[in-house]
């Protein structure tokens, strides 16, 4: 609890001091609200994707707010939300639910994902900085590339996942990057789901550096096949693996 009202006072309390000393209490009340059910909604999601909330668990107000020290009004901000960006659902008169992710959801993230990172790469590679994009994502299939030498799948993957929040934060598209974590939370979600998804590591791989040598060479429709037939393989290994009976 001590940790998240330390959050509060460096996130909320300076803007809030500079409308008091400007004399703006109205305004200073504005930021005030705004910044506490930030902080409630940053530690519900953090909660929800890591998992300390399961999916089909029920969320109640008040408890919530009791844990994060907060009032019901900023918790109730942040649950709604959650909703609109599909970490929650609501069930009249039973309140906020974690979603439990099925195989079409997974699916239509997948298809999500495929959409974005073509928009991505071909954002990129269309950049006057695409030289120095291609270097920074480079950069990272080095480390992918040493992770699999060790053999450290989890360090792998940790890898891969920047490798795209890199490609959408580098686009020079702030909806894009937000659009893309977006997805990945949920993606989280659907965890019990994907942990079946066999190795493709290395394929990976492949596909990603495909991604930065179209960029490298500003070769917009490349970079833009690149990514999309990289997710499209990712999706395509999920769903034909979750289709498949589980050994015994």
């Amino acid at each position: 609890m001590m940790k998240h009202r330390d959050i509060r006072r460096t996130v909320v309390d300076y803007g809030l001091e500079a409308c008091v000393m400007a004399g703006n209490v109205e305004q200073a009340t504005v930021v005030q609200r705004f910044g506490l059910a930030q902080q409630a909604y940053d530690a519900l999601r953090e909660m929800i994707v890591d998992g300390k909330i399961p999916p089909g668990s029920r969320l109640t107000v008040r408890p919530i707010a009791e844990q994060l020290g907060l009032s019901a009004t900023p918790v109730t901000a942040a649950m709604m939300k959650l909703e609109r960006e599909g970490f929650l659902i609501s069930k009249l008169h039973r309140g906020y639910f974690v979603p439990e992710i099925s195989i079409q959801d997974m699916s239509e993230i997948y298809e999500m994902r495929e959409a974005l990172d073509r928009l991505a790469g071909g954002r990129a590679a269309a950049s006057a900085q695409h030289f120095a994009i291609a270097e920074e994502l480079r950069a990272n299939c080095e480390l992918q590339r040493e992770f699999l030498e060790l053999d450290d799948v989890d360090a792998y993957r940790r890898t891969d996942v920047e490798f795209h929040e890199k490609l959408w934060v580098l686009c020079g598209n702030k909806r894009i990057r937000d659009t893309g974590e977006q997805l990945l939370g949920q993606m989280k979600l659907g965890n019990s789901l994907s942990a079946r998804l066999p190795g493709r590591v290395r394929k990976s791989l492949e596909e990603h550096l495909a991604i930065v040598e179209a960029i490298e060479r500003a070769d917009l429709e490349a970079a833009q096949s690149a990514a999309s037939r990289h997710m499209a393989s990712v999706r395509m290994t999920f769903m034909t693996s979750i289709s498949e009976p589980e050994e015994s």
